[in-house]
């Protein structure tokens, strides 16, 4: 199954987002959509919104997929009517977002099937939405149907027990629910709480998420394994920081044959951070496995060793390789490399032209970033500082 990106970029100016919506980047139409949809940044038309979601979602953007699953659900944009209720072409694009990746779409698909009165697929896809993926609002919606015995046994009791403890993981539940809940369904919530309290059902949402995520990874789910490792690095929101269980799960998938694992473990070896101590030679060998199945920063990182030798016998020409193929990623630091291999027409072709070009144009999309090509930039000519001082 495949995993949506970690981090979803951001685009500097609506200008930059309508230029790589217009060149046909799969996000900047989902985002540009979205910015349509709600009059951010840019005069609000739901028509056009419409328009960027199905080029985002014929693209392979998986939240341009789910959107396009509530609009044919509702026949809405942003509450208003765009076009004709197509239950079968909403089902299709949640199906889609949802084998994309993108979990979240299993809900609108629930409540399509309880729209249809299908209430055992109703049911199931609730239950795996809320006990699989740790969606809330599917652990409510799951709980009703085993209060009413829609699509599952009936079971009173259990229901309202399912439904209270979604009600408890609720951080901006209003008066309106609260009256809901205890009138049809028995589940008293009390007054209006404090942050203080807020605070506490939004750790006990958390942790049960994370105890989702965590069965998936134990089960053998990859891209949950990735998931997981990377909460453990970071720790918080429902889970410690404990980057020995971060590099497990690296490894787990890793082993699976999951490129973004491999090079994580790769810079794991590098940094001698976790459970290993520092190996450059192991570094290497796994960012090698992840340049192997084309994954940006697994190219960049396995260029970098075959550029200065680290834990490989220095390769200008594959080194050369690599960079071209993490720059056709727009990999700000690889365009650094790349344009100063061209500069001094090091395994490369000398172009000293096309070097600049690269170079600048890493800057500029640094500007975007946190500045790690233009850190890059100072490293090298700082170490051509050196070695040209050593030269005397």
């Amino acid at each position: 199954m495949a995993r949506l990106p970690r981090i979803r970029r951001n685009f500097a100016t609506v200008k930059d987002l309508i230029k790589a919506a217009e060149d046909g980047d799969p996000q900047a139409q989902h985002d540009l959509g979205a910015a349509y949809a709600s009059g951010a940044g840019i005069k609000q038309d739901r028509l056009k919104a419409l328009h960027w979601w199905m080029k985002g979602a014929e693209g392979g953007d998986a939240l341009a997929m789910e959107r396009l699953g509530d609009v044919f659900r509702t026949g809405e944009v942003a509450l208003e009517k765009v076009t004709p209720i197509d239950l079968d072409r909403a089902i299709g694009w949640y199906k889609k977002s949802a084998a994309a990746g993108y979990h979240e779409a299993l809900f609108g698909l629930g409540r399509i099937y309880q729209q249809q009165q299908e209430f055992k697929k109703a049911a199931a896809t609730f239950k795996e939405s809320a006990y699989v993926y740790g969606k809330r609002e599917s652990l409510r919606e799951y709980g009703m149907c085993v209060f009413h015995g829609n699509g599952v046994p009936k079971d009173v009791q259990v229901g309202r027990d399912i439904i209270a403890e979604a009600a408890l993981m609720d951080c901006e539940f209003s008066d309106l629910g609260r009256a809901y809940l205890a009138q049809n369904y028995g589940v008293t919530l009390g007054m209006p709480e404090s942050a203080e309290a807020r605070k506490k059902r939004k750790t006990a949402l958390e942790t049960f998420q994370f105890n989702c995520l965590q069965k998936r990874a134990e089960a053998g789910d990859v891209d949950a394994q990735v998931e997981l490792a990377h909460k453990y690095v970071f720790g918080g929101k429902g889970n410690e920081l404990n980057r020995d269980k971060a590099y497990f799960w690296f490894h787990r998938a890793a082993d699976a044959g999951d490129a973004e694992a491999q090079f994580e473990l790769g810079r794991n070896c590098d940094s001698g951070s976790s459970a290993q101590t520092r190996d450059p030679q192991q570094a290497y060998q796994w960012y090698k496995k992840s340049a192997d199945q084309n994954y940006r920063d697994g190219l960049r990182e396995a260029g970098r060793c075959l550029y200065l030798g680290e834990g490989v016998k220095q390769d200008y020409k594959q080194a050369g390789i690599y960079f071209e193929k993490a720059v056709k990623q727009q990999d700000p630091e690889s365009m650094v490399f790349l344009g100063r291999m061209l500069q001094d027409g090091n395994g490369v072709k000398k172009n000293p032209e096309r070097g600049k070009k690269l170079i600048d144009a890493a800057l500029e999309e640094d500007k975007k970033g946190i500045g790690l090509a233009k850190l890059r930039l100072s490293m090298l000519n700082d170490a051509e500082t050196a070695k040209a001082r050593k030269k005397r």
